[in-house]
């Protein structure tokens, strides 16, 4: 659930809070997966994603949406300090975002971000922690630029732009999404044997 900014606080400092939330869970998850074969295994007959596949997925989004999200960043102006301004999404941006939360409607993966299958634990694993870096850093960076005012051609939807602020609202709630899928896998793994 995403966190709710306190009056005066940064743009940024609820989506950091959320981050290192998530970060806590990733590593309670993977703490669970012991090896490759744990990390692979898929459950459903191997129709559905295993945890590796949702991590996989998760670094392929991350990395698009970031870069996307950087070179919507990039040039804007400045504040002398943090900006304050509550991050406000459209109707369709709050809508994309909360249909990106755990418990909703599934939807199938673009053709850009469909995992790959049989990947390496510690590879996946030391990527998708790199890409949570990434999104620290550069929300780090991105205090005193208004979240409101910046934005990005959506790296998924043509013809669609999406404020940075919404941006960052998507890429949380996507992550919690695919880490609560793999929460299900490791229990479901474990139940099979």
């Amino acid at each position: 659930m995403p966190a709710t900014a306190t009056v005066n606080a940064p743009q940024t400092a609820a989506f950091l809070e959320e981050l290192r939330a998530i970060r806590r869970r990733a590593e309670a998850l993977l703490a669970r997966v012991q090896g490759d074969a744990a990390f692979s295994w898929q459950p459903h007959d191997g129709r559905a994603w295993s945890v590796g596949q949702c991590l996989d997925h998760l670094n392929q989004t991350n990395r698009l949406y970031l870069s996307a999200i950087r070179d919507g960043l990039a040039g804007q102006p400045r504040a002398a300090a943090p900006v304050t301004t509550p991050v406000r999404s459209t109707w369709f941006g709050r809508w994309f975002a909360a249909s990106m939360e755990p418990g909703t409607r599934k939807m199938p993966a673009p053709k850009k971000v469909i995992p790959r299958s049989a990947q390496r634990r510690a590879d996946v694993s030391a990527e998708f922690f790199r890409t949570l870096d990434e999104i620290q850093a550069v929300l780090e960076d991105a205090a005193t630029i208004d979240l409101n005012r910046a934005a990005f051609p959506s790296p998924l939807f043509t013809l669609s732009r999406v404020r940075a602020g919404t941006g960052f609202r998507i890429l949380l709630a996507h992550l919690r999404r695919h880490l609560a899928q793999a929460e299900k896998v490791v229990t479901q793994h474990a139940r099979s044997r």
